[in-house]
């Protein structure tokens, strides 16, 4: 019997996986040592704020805040920050890098995060949920899309955006085993279409997979 094929068709999200982490680590390190100095900011960093470099100029505005991270919107590209980057002056936030220092080091962290990708993208490699979860192994790769043999043996393709190489190497989604499962459920059971920029990077976004799954079994 032909197994059923379904394709998780994942809206896309503000910040892309695949650089998220890397951007993290090689940008925020350069960034830290001085901001460090300035352990009396002030205030946490808000969404909309502008963020200075260390000659005053600036160097992007604040796009998104967590618990432990800032995203920093630079108008090209998008860096992941931690808290402790972050000091204030008289003007605002600072950090120690200016624009185009940060762009540099964002760049240099996404082409580092595609070639261990690449090299990480074959055939029978196994994935993993973010929370370390086994999921599958790599079918097979077509341009931007990764079909996944799921454990219980069911396909299951993504695209490129929602893998990512683990801290401790190997291929990993960006979601928990929780919120992939969730997905998988919503896209059998709705066969409709996923409303356009749905916010979560699984469930409803994941829904138009079934449509999908729905014509390959009949």
């Amino acid at each position: 019997m032909k197994k059923p094929f379904m394709t998780a068709a994942l809206a896309a999200v503000a910040l892309s996986p695949l650089a998220a982490h890397a951007q993290a680590q090689d940008a925020s390190a350069q960034a830290t040592t001085s901001a460090q100095a300035s352990t009396a900011a002030a205030t946490k960093p808000a969404v909309g704020a502008k963020v200075f470099g260390p000659q005053g100029a600036e160097v992007g505005t604040v796009e998104k805040v967590d618990p432990a991270n800032v995203v920093v919107n630079t108008g090209t590209k998008r860096a992941t920050l931690p808290l402790a980057a972050f000091g204030n002056n008289e003007k605002g936030l600072l950090i120690s890098m200016t624009r185009d220092q940060l762009n540099a080091a964002v760049a240099a962290a996404e082409a580092q995060t595609s070639s261990a990708m690449q090299a990480a993208l074959v055939a029978d490699a196994e994935v993993k949920s973010k929370d370390g979860v086994l999921i599958g192994t790599v079918q097979k790769v077509e341009g931007d899309n990764v079909t996944i043999d799921l454990a219980d043996g069911n396909p299951v393709t993504v695209t490129k955006q929602y893998l990512t190489v683990a801290p401790a190497g190997g291929l990993a989604l960006t979601m928990n085993a929780a919120e992939f499962k969730s997905a998988v459920a919503a896209a059998v059971q709705s066969g409709a279409s996923a409303p356009a920029g749905a916010d979560a990077q699984a469930g409803a976004n994941a829904q138009a997979a079934g449509t999908e799954e729905t014509a390959a079994t009949n």
